[in-house]
């Protein structure tokens, strides 16, 4: 049986995502009048200034869309991996030079543990950073292995998995070894393809 709308309501992110839903509807609502509006009726020199706010109001409500959906993706991310270093955040959080920006800084985060990364909730778009800055800090750090959880995708439109199959393809496109863990998760090898023996004792007498 589905969710009840109040149960949704409560999950993590939920308030945010819905209100960079309505921004978007809004957004498209402002391209088609700056594109092929009612507006052509008026004069052009009117129409033109009127296109003109319908787009300036278009990346307005873009820009707000994507602030809302950046604060859902973080409070969806803490609530799935409390233990998470708190300096690993999306990557996606970081291109936002707003206001939003600090009060991410005020939060403290669990005790670190990077041997499991939580995707639920995340959108693609979110995910596919927030996978490579992952893998990037376990290798600053000197973990061996990772569990990256997917899902299978059994709450995605149609039951079909997204995240999985991109994050599957990323893996791949970094080098890094990895194997299945379930329908929903992979086991990654973190270390680099030079880290044996030998790599480890060069380094130790030669920094």
């Amino acid at each position: 049986m589905g969710q009840s709308q109040s149960s949704r309501k409560s999950e993590p992110g939920a308030g945010y995502r819905a209100q960079a839903a309505e921004q978007a509807r809004e957004r498209t609502e402002a391209l088609r009048k700056s594109q092929n509006g009612s507006d052509q009726t008026s004069p052009s020199a009117l129409y033109s200034s009127n296109a003109k706010a319908h787009s300036r109001a278009a990346r307005m409500h873009q820009q707000k869309r994507d602030e809302l959906n950046a604060l859902a993706s973080r409070e969806i991310f803490r609530h799935y991996n409390p233990r998470y270093p708190s300096t690993a955040a999306n990557s996606t959080l970081s291109s936002i030079p707003s206001l939003f920006g600090a009060l991410f800084s005020l939060f403290v985060a669990a005790p670190n543990d990077l041997s499991r990364l939580d995707l639920h909730g995340q959108y693609v778009s979110e995910a596919i950073p927030i996978v490579e800055d992952h893998l990037k800090r376990c290798r600053r750090e000197g973990v061996k292995t990772t569990l990256v959880i997917t899902g299978r995708g059994a709450h995605s439109r149609g039951g079909i998995a997204r995240i999985k199959p991109e994050v599957e393809a990323l893996l791949a496109r970094m080098g890094v070894k990895y194997w299945k863990h379930g329908e929903g998760a992979f086991h990654v090898d973190c270390r680099r393809e030079d880290e044996g023996v030998v790599a480890w004792i060069w380094r130790g007498i030669f920094g």
